[in-house]
């Protein structure tokens, strides 16, 4: 089934574009190795020859390599990496197709090796595909989360509160308007007079003061 698959994608691509052996030489070594693209060509190999190509491969991309012959030849088909490691052979019987599929592995140049088993000289052709992976295409979402710090100043007004007290002393002061005139006769007599009663009565109440305190007298018989 594997095998069926890989001749419909190599008969795919031959269709898409054929080659001639006039247009290529094929190398004799990995040095002159020329680059084929995808397509089918024909070679002539002489007898005790050996042929190099070589194809640039990315990561990812799949070569099949296919090569017929005409019944009664037996030539074999190898492929190596870019370290010139063989990352694939086919070593089938005489008149029978071989075919090589790879993933590449390595960015570069792969080579492609044809050579006849026991001396095997003619004609054949040889497909090369490659296929590119398919791209897929990924949305990554990503979510960012912000650490905010805010820093918030306070302020504190201290206020003092400074209660003054007061004491005002009121005076009431009751102004006599004294006359500035001369006393007269008359009015020196009438102090005269008021200051002589004033003392009187001061002397009649000490007078009754002390008869009070006095204590009082045992008769005698």
């Amino acid at each position: 089934m594997k095998t069926l698959v890989l001749l419909v994608l190599v008969l795919t691509a031959a269709a898409a574009g054929v080659s001639s052996a006039q247009q290529i030489t094929p190398g004799v070594g990995f040095a002159s190795a020329p680059e084929l693209s995808p397509g089918t060509y024909s070679f002539y190999l002489g007898p005790g020859e050996f042929h190099f190509f070589k194809v640039s491969l990315e990561p990812g991309d799949v070569v099949v390599v296919m090569i017929r012959m005409a019944a009664g030849l037996d030539f074999d088909l190898y492929l190596l990496n870019p370290l010139r490691e063989v990352a694939g052979q086919s070593l089938r019987g005489p008149g029978a197709t071989d075919a090589i599929e790879y993933t590449a592995v390595e960015r570069g140049p792969h080579y492609v090796v044809v050579l006849g088993f026991g001396g095997a000289s003619g004609m054949y052709s040889l497909t090369v595909s490659v296929f590119k992976p398919k791209t897929v295409t990924q949305t990554v979402t990503a979510t960012v989360t912000q650490k905010v710090t805010e820093t918030a100043t306070v302020i504190n007004f201290q206020t003092n509160t400074v209660v003054s007290e007061r004491v005002v002393t009121v005076v009431d002061t009751d102004v006599v308007e004294v006359e500035r005139v001369p006393w007269t006769a008359l009015g020196l007599a009438v102090l005269a007079a008021a200051l002589i009663y004033t003392g009187y009565a001061a002397s009649d109440s000490l007078r009754s003061l002390a008869r009070r305190q006095e204590p009082p007298k045992t008769e005698t018989s």
